[in-house]
């Protein structure tokens, strides 16, 4: 399976998805139990977080069965996800609201991430503004744009 950056604009679909479906709706509108802490009070994890990190990886999952896909919040609760990310023929790393924090106080300065790795070099990544709905995208040998 390879990866083509032509595929950029679809991945930065998915991501935009994620964040109308699962994140925008829950922006300054979490409730009692969507929000829990990770490791600290700083190292919190949303309920906006898990369903748009499902979300991406069923996305990504159907156009790459064979794929491995990383998210933050997976990774969170199984750390050996990790193992073979530098061997990996293709995978994609999720964080699917990078800035958590800030969501979760209201504060408009948040992102959905997604990075492509080849065998271990990162060939590809997009940054998503939910707030702004724009993105900051990189691929090597075609620079970066916003």
């Amino acid at each position: 399976m390879t990866f083509d950056d032509t595929a950029i604009g679809w991945l930065a679909g998915i991501l935009a998805e994620a964040a109308l479906a699962e994140i925008m709706p829950r922006f300054r509108r979490l409730g009692d139990g969507d929000v829990r802490q990770k490791t600290s009070a700083a190292d919190l994890v949303t309920e906006a977080d898990v369903n748009a990190e499902r979300l991406i990886t069923a996305r990504l999952r159907e156009r790459y069965p064979s794929a491995m896909v990383v998210g933050e919040e997976a990774c969170s609760d199984n750390p050996a996800l990790l193992n073979g990310l530098g061997d990996a023929d293709l995978a994609f790393v999720i964080d699917p609201v990078d800035g958590t924090f800030n969501f979760a106080s209201g504060v408009p300065l948040f992102g959905v991430m997604l990075a492509v790795v080849v065998k271990g070099e990162t060939v590809a990544g997009i940054i998503h503004d939910p707030v702004g709905k724009d993105w900051l995208i990189g691929a090597r040998g075609a620079g970066s744009h916003i």
